[in-house]
């Protein structure tokens, strides 16, 4: 089947030095939005491709989207002087635009269903830029709860909750936070592993105890468990490649 389509990389000209305050604040706000866009992208994969790249230094020069293997080249126009004066999120409108711009150049160019691209376009906006994905629901094993779990980020930080219902009493507690690590961010593997654990604990179960999370209905707190251990914080970076 192939390697699955990874992101949406944006190689902006800047005037900010690599490393500064001002660069990880630019280069944050565009990974959030492109983050959003994937997610929003439902998990299509574009035939043929695990990445795009947009570099708009080529604007003009490369005539259309190109291919290397499996990464996509794009060069749409991008003004960093009109960009820079922009609100925040006027920036954010920015990015997005720019990101349509190039999937959709690539879409016409390799024969991709543009209708997912356009939707997730849509979806972004319709979301003002607010990110949440919600996962699938749970029933507990004695049948009188429902949990899920729900991402939320911001540019900066990742927050997991869990999400519990019994009967008309709905509760929302938030399992841990984390530096947003945009597309590679693990707790898109994460979410793939919520359970409950009895029939008070809902939360995370990896990999037999690497990392256990859960919120206890019974004792109405969250406990972390990383290696068989209980801690007050996990380094997901033990565990996952890109992690911030």
């Amino acid at each position: 089947m192939g390697a699955p389509f990874a992101d949406i990389s944006l190689y902006t000209p800047t005037p900010h030095k690599v490393g500064t305050p001002e660069y990880w604040e630019e280069i944050s706000l565009q990974n959030f939005v492109s983050d959003l866009y994937v997610q929003n992208m439902n998990g299509y994969k574009p035939s043929g491709a695990t990445r795009i790249t947009i570099n708009p230094s080529y604007h003009g020069i490369w005539t259309k989207p190109g291919k290397f293997g499996s990464i996509i080249s794009t060069a749409p126009y991008y003004n960093y002087d009109e960009y820079a004066v922009l609100e925040r999120k006027e920036k954010y409108r920015y990015v997005l635009d720019l990101i349509q711009e190039a999937t959709l150049q690539a879409s016409e160019e390799f024969k991709w269903d543009r209708a997912v691209f356009e939707n997730a376009y849509k979806e972004v906006i319709a979301a003002d830029f607010k990110f949440r994905r919600d996962y699938p629901v749970k029933l507990s094993r004695d049948k009188k709860k429902v949990a899920k779990l729900s991402i939320e980020k911001t540019e900066a930080i990742t927050s997991v909750y869990a999400n519990i219902k019994i009967g008309d009493l709905t509760l929302s507690k938030k399992l841990f936070e984390k530096k947003n690590s945009w597309w590679y961010d693990c707790v898109y593997i994460l979410a793939k592993y919520s359970k409950w654990f009895d029939i008070e604990k809902f939360g995370i179960a990896y990999r037999k105890n690497q990392i256990a999370i859960w919120y206890s209905l019974g004792q109405d707190k969250v406990v972390l468990i990383e290696n068989g251990k209980k801690v007050e914080e996990i380094n997901f970076r033990n565990h996952f490649l890109f992690q911030l």
